[in-house]
């Protein structure tokens, strides 16, 4: 359970990359196809949506915690800020250094799986057996806290197809580091 969130976002990021992020016909340079990447996100792309919502359906959570996780990742999307560092181009390829800002929500993981480690049984049902649903609101609660940013580097690949740039698949580290899960 602890690695659920991660899942979800490999997987949501999985398949954001493949439908919801090509380029327009407007990027002939490596910095216009990142910014259109970054910025489906931050407009919160119908596209970007769709997938999160299909992800997130999928998934074993309540329907509230479904709800409050959708709303936590839009909030992600809603904070999130980048700067383009440095690009290198050669011919079909680029890669490029780019500082992301988001929401700092390793931090609240972090607390609820110390607050599980030192108190397990703040987790149990009322037949003290472990449980799941309680352990996952706590969670997304201490998510929901979260005001604090952190700054990550991320090195992006891109591929030049037909004239036009597009970014490639991001590593799970990336996707992490997108999420404010790294």
């Amino acid at each position: 359970m602890k690695n659920i969130f991660k899942k979800i976002l490999v997987v949501i990021c999985a398949a954001l990359l493949f439908t919801g992020c090509s380029c327009s016909i407007d990027d002939n340079k490596p910095e216009e196809a990142i910014e259109t990447f970054f910025e489906k996100y931050r407009a919160k792309d119908d596209n970007i949506i769709e997938q999160l919502k299909e992800t997130i359906e999928n998934e074993d959570l309540t329907d509230n915690q479904k709800e409050q996780y959708q709303e936590l990742m839009e909030k992600q999307y809603d904070q999130f800020a980048y700067v383009i560092k440095d690009v290198k181009e050669n011919e079909n390829d680029a890669t490029a250094t780019v500082e992301v800002t988001v929401l700092n929500y390793r931090s609240a993981i972090d607390e609820a799986e110390k607050e599980l480690e030192e108190n397990p049984d703040k987790f149990n049902d009322d037949e003290g057996n472990f449980s799941e649903e309680k352990y996952m609101d706590y969670r997304i609660e201490k998510m929901q806290e979260v005001t604090d940013t952190t700054t990550h580097t991320i090195e992006l690949s891109l591929t030049k197809e037909n004239g036009m740039w597009d970014v490639d698949q991001l590593s799970s580290d990336d996707i992490s580091k997108l999420h404010g899960l790294y």
